[in-house]
């Protein structure tokens, strides 16, 4: 028996000796077949590969959209205190040189500039529809959050209680942004009842108290070394620069 009878056989007794009922099936079953149209439905809302709508879509059925307020973020290049040597090297637009004189342009930076919204690009909202996930998912638990942001986003994006109904979030360079835009959506996963008191960049591990075989606060925390490590054991010490309290 083919696909196409088993679909065709399946119509009620009323309609399953009639010519034109079991052609139409026949018809409609191979179309499907041949065009894959199934398949490529799936695909076409399968989270890690939906583009443009299709996210828009699985964000209307998640719980969030692409839209954000900018925090911190300028857009372009502005005038600013500069120097020869690192002028071009960022984003300030400083006093200009021999080699683009007359080139360098650049504005001023305004309190709209820092609040004007703007729209998420696929990966970026793909990220984010991952940590609504996370909450639509998790029972508010820490085992249950930690596991959903190790199965995304493995050892980037690290949650830490501070043993006092409070917590916070580590993350490395290339998901700090996310994490940033997440908060100010509402979407960096906690558990019930516990508050979310900053976020730190971390692109290494920090240096904080542990023993030689078992860190004490989390995974992302390193401390003295071992005869294992020797001297090649990494970490960075953390700075205010790298705390942002919310």
């Amino acid at each position: 028996m083919t696909v196409i009878d088993y679909y065709v056989n399946l119509l009620e007794i009323q309609y399953n000796n009639l010519e034109k009922a079991r052609a139409t099936v026949a018809l409609n079953i191979d179309t499907l077949i041949d065009d894959d149209i199934v398949t490529q439905v799936q695909n076409a809302f399968n989270l890690d590969t939906a583009v443009g709508k299709q996210l828009d879509v699985l964000g209307s059925y998640i719980g969030v959209n692409r839209f954000y307020t900018a925090i911190g973020e300028l857009v372009g290049d502005y005038f600013g205190m500069t120097s020869y040597s690192t002028l071009g090297a960022d984003t300030t637009v400083g006093l200009t040189n021999y080699a683009n004189y007359a080139l360098a342009v650049g504005g001023f930076a305004t309190y709209s500039d820092l609040q004007a919204s703007r729209n998420l690009d696929d990966d970026d909202y793909r990220d984010i529809l991952k940590l609504r996930i996370i909450q639509n998912n998790s029972n508010h638990s820490r085992k249950s959050i930690d596991e959903g942001l190790y199965l995304f986003f493995a050892e980037g994006l690290i949650a830490s209680s501070k043993q006092n109904m409070s917590m916070v979030y580590f993350a490395n360079g290339s998901n700090f942004r996310i994490a940033l835009i997440a908060f100010a959506k509402g979407v960096l996963p906690r558990p019930m009842g516990v508050k979310l008191d900053g976020l730190i960049q971390r692109d290494k591990k920090i240096f904080g108290f542990t023993t030689y075989t078992k860190s004490l606060v989390s995974s992302g925390i390193t401390g003295f070394t071992n005869y294992t490590d020797g001297f090649s054991k990494q970490g960075e010490t953390l700075t205010y620069d790298k705390v942002i309290n919310f």
